[in-house]
């Protein structure tokens, strides 16, 4: 019905110059808004990011995470078989650029630090989809401090694997940070995996850590984020 009264009521000028070819471009633009699906602006609406305690921020840049620590929160994003039942944890990492330039992010060099009383520390890379799928369905054995690369995407077939771990590579993906460019004024976020082999209550203890940022066109100096993770453990 929207749609319809809008076509309705562009197509009642005429494509002239001027201020109705505006118009006009505006009507057509518009109509292309209202034809994208709902699911498009989905996942930008879940979560308020400025509600989460667990951030870091300067030089007009927020970063917010927001730890999954129960398996209650999995469901609606993973299923029936989630990174939870295999000792992983989905972190979902908000970015709120307020400056006038874009940033460009290396997610190569995020780590998760984790720093239990009366133990060594250690520093986590984040999982690609395909290793969260390997660990979740394959029962791959965990080695939680190999640092590892996000290949998004990958290219790879999965050739031998099964219908359901295709599909699961395909869910992490859709899900997963898969960028490595901040737009100027816009919020970005996207989940990151890693493997705490079970010890989610470690996340009292552990740090995100982000260490490479830089301004695009620009020489000026973007210092690193740490955020505290323990402060969102009782969500």
């Amino acid at each position: 019905m929207l749609r319809d009264s809008w076509n309705t009521y562009c197509e009642g000028f005429p494509p002239e110059t001027g201020i109705i070819a505006k118009h006009i471009m505006g009507c057509r633009t518009l109509t292309a808004i209202l034809l994208l699906p709902l699911a498009a602006f989905a996942q930008s609406t879940q979560t308020d990011p400025l509600t989460l305690p667990a951030r870091d921020a300067h030089q007009n840049l927020l970063i917010v995470a927001d730890p999954y620590v129960s398996a209650d929160r999995y469901k609606n994003n993973f299923g029936k078989k989630s990174p939870y039942e295999a000792g992983l944890i989905a972190i979902d990492v908000y970015f709120r650029n307020d400056n006038d330039m874009p940033i460009r992010l290396n997610p190569d060099t995020i780590e998760l630090v984790v720093s239990n009383p009366d133990e060594d520390r250690q520093r986590l890379g984040p999982l690609s989809p395909e290793d969260v799928a390997d660990r979740t369905l394959l029962k791959t054995a965990s080695n939680p401090t190999v640092k590892r690369r996000l290949p998004f995407p990958t290219g790879g077939s999965g050739s031998g694997k099964g219908k359901d771990w295709t599909e699961m590579v395909t869910t992490i993906r859709s899900v997963a940070l898969g960028t490595d460019i901040l737009p100027p004024h816009a919020t970005t976020h996207g989940f990151l995996f890693f493997d705490l082999n079970h010890d989610f209550d470690a996340i009292r203890h552990t740090h995100l850590y982000i260490p490479d940022l830089a301004f695009m066109g620009s020489k000026a100096a973007l210092f690193f984020f740490e955020i505290d993770l323990g402060v969102a453990r009782a969500k």
